[in-house]
């Protein structure tokens, strides 16, 4: 929790900076064909220079990112000016990629930090246990190891030492289990201190099945209803693979969250383009936002109202008279979320979570208050 509060106070001193600053969000998820071959690197050249920005800060931003070959991320949030400034944060979530030079442009960083709830993971058996944490912010700098999935080990320390295996005779192996047993209330206790001051909101239990459900059993009340999904795997295995297999196990609590959310929103929420932002922005009661990542679209902006205005040829704000601008609807969208407090989900992928929200909801739909 400490470095998203660090990161709650370089978003308020970046956004009080005087312009221009660059503002960039890039994608660097190595499982999106686009990226690979770090064709990112081009994107931001490209962009970079069809912002306007000085060639020399063009050059320290390219300059700081060639040699770096894998990101450890899914996007980059860079912000960076000609006064020395340059700040880079490594977000474990995909946010639509976008380019600024001129007024700050924290609104997708402000989400990230506010709508996307850190995933804890409980790995044990009779003998260890460990416990990692994916939060949307990378932890990691410079000459630290990055993991692509954003997992990171939280040392843990019991004050009982590890049970230990023995003789197979009933005496000795019912004083195991008991030993076991007493190991595991003590480390639901740590779990759930541990689980508290990460954040943490949905929990994954990873280990040999009768492990998991013997802890599961004697976990705090508080914390079994966090419990997204029980994992059966060996804690052998070699460290990048039970970090890929706990990103699994997320992905698809993830895609299962999602689901529940489309149902409900087929259930009683608003759909479509012009329904959900009336929803959103006039009437403000819209709570969650669900939006196609691939949602390409352009709407008419007006700054003095910051409202969205529908009509793409309104050159004149209806409600002020001032002059719009076009801007891309997901930047709008990120805007309005979070100047209404809605919560704002990215729907991507290919599956059939992306197919309910593109072809019956039209590309965006949202849960509402009332």
């Amino acid at each position: 929790m400490a470095q998203a509060q660090d990161l709650r106070q370089t978003i308020t001193s970046v956004a009080g900076r005087p312009g221009p600053i660059l503002s960039v969000y890039l994608s660097v998820n190595a499982d999106i064909p686009e990226n690979q071959r770090r064709s990112y690197l081009v994107r931001l050249r490209d962009a970079m220079n069809d912002e306007g920005v000085p060639e020399g800060l063009q050059q320290g931003v390219t300059e700081y990112f060639e040699d770096e070959t894998h990101p450890g991320a899914r996007t980059l949030a860079i912000f960076a000016d000609e006064d020395d400034f340059f700040e880079v944060y490594r977000l474990q979530v995909d946010v639509p990629e976008s380019f600024r030079w001129g007024d700050p442009y924290v609104a997708p960083l402000t989400l990230v930090l506010d709508e996307y709830e850190p995933y804890g993971a409980a790995v044990l058996d009779a003998e260890t246990f460990r416990y990692f944490v994916v939060s949307p912010l990378s932890s990691a700098h410079g000459e630290e190891e990055i993991k692509a999935n954003g997992f990171s080990e939280v040392d843990v320390h019991p004050s009982e030492p590890y049970p230990r295996g023995g003789t197979d005779d009933d005496a000795t192996s019912r004083r195991r289990e008991a030993h076991i047993h007493s190991f595991y209330k003590e480390l639901g206790e740590l779990t759930r201190d541990v689980t508290f001051r990460e954040g943490v909101r949905r929990l994954i239990l990873a280990g040999p099945r009768e492990r998991t459900a013997e802890f599961r059993s004697i976990l705090p009340n508080e914390l079994k209803d966090r419990i997204v999904a029980e994992e059966h795997l060996a804690l052998g295995a070699p460290e990048g693979e039970l970090l890929d297999r706990l990103e699994a196990v997320r992905e698809r609590a993830e895609h299962e969250r999602e689901k529940e959310i489309l149902d409900e929103i087929r259930e009683s929420g608003v759909r479509g383009l012009d329904e959900t932002v009336a929803a959103l922005q006039e009437e403000n009661r819209v709570y969650h936002l669900a939006i196609l990542w691939e949602l390409e679209a352009e709407t008419r902006w007006c700054d003095n109202d910051q409202l969205a205005i529908r009509e793409i040829t309104s050159e004149e704000c209806p409600f002020c008279g001032q002059k719009t601008r076009v801007r891309p609807l997901t930047d709008v969208l990120v805007d309005l979320a979070t100047a209404r407090g809605a919560r704002l989900d990215f729907v991507r992928g290919e599956d059939e979570n992306t197919d309910t929200l593109r072809d019956e909801f039209g590309g965006i739909a949202g849960l509402t208050r009332f």
